[in-house]
């Protein structure tokens, strides 16, 4: 059975303290309609989906900024990106208890 959820993620950069505390925290929302996340191929949807998310959010077209900000851009990427796995691994993990 497949339900329509979603599962988010708290943005917050990896910026400097004064940084973070001036912008204000955002929640990316990755839908799961329509994916069944018992097989890996649902899985990988939605890897996809977090990815283009995630590269949304950082500024993903780094060609056109300085090295600080492209690291910065790699570095909320990589953050993010291990925050949704993480939750992505919880939701398979419980769907799978469910079963």
């Amino acid at each position: 059975m497949k339900k329509a959820t979603m599962f988010s993620i708290l943005a917050a950069v990896t910026l400097s303290p004064p940084a973070i505390a001036a912008q204000p925290v955002q929640t990316l929302r990755i839908s799961l309609d329509g994916v069944d996340l018992a097989t890996s191929r649902g899985v990988a949807v939605v890897q996809r989906r977090i990815d283009r998310t995630i590269a949304a959010y950082c500024r993903n077209g780094i060609e056109h900024m300085d090295f600080k900000a492209r690291r910065a851009a790699r570095e909320c990427r990589e953050a993010l990106r291990a925050k949704a796995l993480a939750q992505l691994d919880g939701r398979r993990a419980a769907r799978m208890a469910v079963r």
